[in-house]
Formats: C-alpha cells, sequence, structure tokens
C-alpha cells in the first residue's frame, strides 16, 4: 500500500466534527478496521477536539490524515494551550481515572505532541489490524 494523504481544515465548532468522522469511516472502512477500531478513532478525535475548544479559542482546526502500509496517523492542530500540551504530553502512568490523556492512550497505539514553531500539533498513531475474513 502507498502513503495516502488527506488534509482536512474544518471550523472548530463541534457540528463540525461529523465531517472529521465521516472521513475516518471512509479511511477506515477502505483499511478494514472494525466497528470498535473506528469508535476509538471517534472517540480520540472528537475528545482531543473538544478538550482543544475548552483551552482555547479556535476558529479552525487542521487535520492531516496519512495513511501508510502499517498505520494511521492523524496530525491534527494548531494549538496554543500550554494546558492542553501538558493533557497530551502526560506519561501513561500520570493519567488521572478520566481524563483527556487516559482516553487518548486508551484508544491509540501512539500519542506525541509534535512542536510547530509557537505553536503544537496532536499527533495520534492507530496501527492496522489484522483483517479477519
Amino acid at each position: 500500500m502507498s502513503t495516502e494523504r488527506i488534509n482536512l481544515e474544518v471550523p472548530a465548532t463541534p457540528s463540525a466534527f461529523c465531517v472529521v468522522r465521516r472521513v475516518l469511516g471512509g479511511l477506515g472502512s477502505r483499511l478494514g478496521y472494525s466497528l470498535d477500531d473506528l469508535e476509538d478513532l471517534y472517540l480520540a478525535t472528537d475528545g482531543l477536539l473538544c478538550a482543544a475548544l475548552g483551552h482555547e479559542p479556535l476558529e479552525w482546526v487542521r487535520i492531516a490524515m496519512v495513511v501508510a502500509s502499517d498505520d494511521l496517523r492523524l496530525t491534527m492542530g494548531r494549538f496554543t494551550s500550554p494546558d492542553l500540551r501538558a493533557e497530551v504530553a502526560a506519561e501513561v502512568q500520570a493519567c488521572n481515572d478520566i481524563d483527556l490523556c487516559r482516553l487518548l492512550h486508551g484508544t491509540m497505539d501512539e500519542v506525541h505532541v509534535a512542536d510547530a514553531g509557537a505553536a503544537f500539533d496532536v499527533v495520534l498513531v492507530r496501527r492496522h489490524r489484522e483483517v479477519r475474513p
């Protein structure tokens, strides 16, 4: 499978997040993701986007979806909130019972912060699972 990239820029409003879900659903379906895998993607992206809206005033959110042979990588941002950065960058052991950190680490295979000048992006990675016949 060759690498494929999809770039989205959506308004930073909860009602616009359905566009993100539709694109993720189409990609996940094509990649053979189960309903549980898709739900994990939806929970992680919705959780991150809602948390970002709670921490800073955003007009738009950029999402780059890169499909490679072994994973789906979502790069979301340009965020500036130090509180959001701290929540995302926390080590799994430091996560509270129910918080953004626990949600992201529980649904994604990798979570990290990528510096982008004065701002930062959040990178979420979901490895492809074996497709069952």
